[in-house]
């Protein structure tokens, strides 16, 4: 893969480099934005995956809450740097072929849904669902366009720059910009393990070609727009097809 242009620091090899981005990076991994975000509804729905499944309200605002919550990080982690959200790819300038190289992917994304689905169906039939756990609690047209507003944040934008500052810090210090890929797909994948093996294998390989995409283009524009657009439209067809 050709490395981006939007990484300017050359590696380095300095212990505290290394120490710095391995805390960065688990600092924006989520798991402690996502410790945050649940607090407010500990005496709700709890903390675990399957008690954030019992109101779709404590769902949607815990994730758009743990959203804002990686945001803010991000954006301390940067300020800090004396870096911007361009140091990692978000640029204005020839954003329009970026667009549409997104909306060119999203078709493919929904093939490789379709390949991942298809091959558990045939080869590990008892590793199907037989629903979608997250779709199984909305329950009318509003909740849908909450949660499909919450999934567009998340996914199109809070996702994708952290998928980018990730492996931005691993191109700098912790063994290169592939290998931040690979762990943070199979990582990326694991998080989802509410929608069970299905949910988690379709996750970790397109987690796996948006930050392929975002290494060879050297931009964040395509990732966010086909994930926006297939978190968007994944949700609708879904949700019109099952009722």
């Amino acid at each position: 893969m050709n490395q981006p242009e939007l990484i300017l620091d050359p590696p380095r090899n300095a212990w505290f480099d290394r120490a710095q981005a391995c805390f960065e990076v688990l600092l924006m991994s989520g798991l402690a934005s996502s410790l945050l975000a649940s607090l407010p509804f500990l005496g709700i729905g709890g903390t675990g995956g399957a008690n954030l499944l019992l109101d779709i309200r404590i769902l949607i605002a815990t994730v758009l809450l743990e959203a804002v919550i990686t945001l803010i990080l991000l954006a301390l982690i940067l300020k800090a740097h004396n870096r911007t959200l361009r140091s990692i790819g978000l640029r204005r300038e020839e954003w329009k072929p970026d667009v549409v190289f997104g909306l060119g992917m999203v078709p493919f994304l929904f093939l490789v849904n379709v390949l991942v689905m298809g091959a558990l169906r045939i080869f590990m039939p008892a590793y199907v669902p037989k629903s979608n756990p997250l779709m199984d609690i909305i329950h009318s047209p509003l909740q849908l366009g909450l949660f499909m507003f919450s999934a567009l944040i998340a996914g199109g934008i809070k996702e994708e720059l952290q998928r980018a500052f990730i492996i931005t810090r691993f191109h700098e210090h912790l063994g290169g910009a592939k290998l931040g890929l690979v762990l943070w797909s199979v990582a990326f994948g694991a998080g989802h393990y509410i929608q069970g093996l299905e949910g988690m294998l379709v996750a970790g390989i397109l987690g796996f070609i948006f930050g392929a995409v975002y290494l060879l283009r050297g931009s964040i524009m395509a990732p966010m727009v086909a994930h926006g657009l297939y978190n968007t439209l994944s949700l609708l067809g879904y949700w019109l097809l099952t009722r």
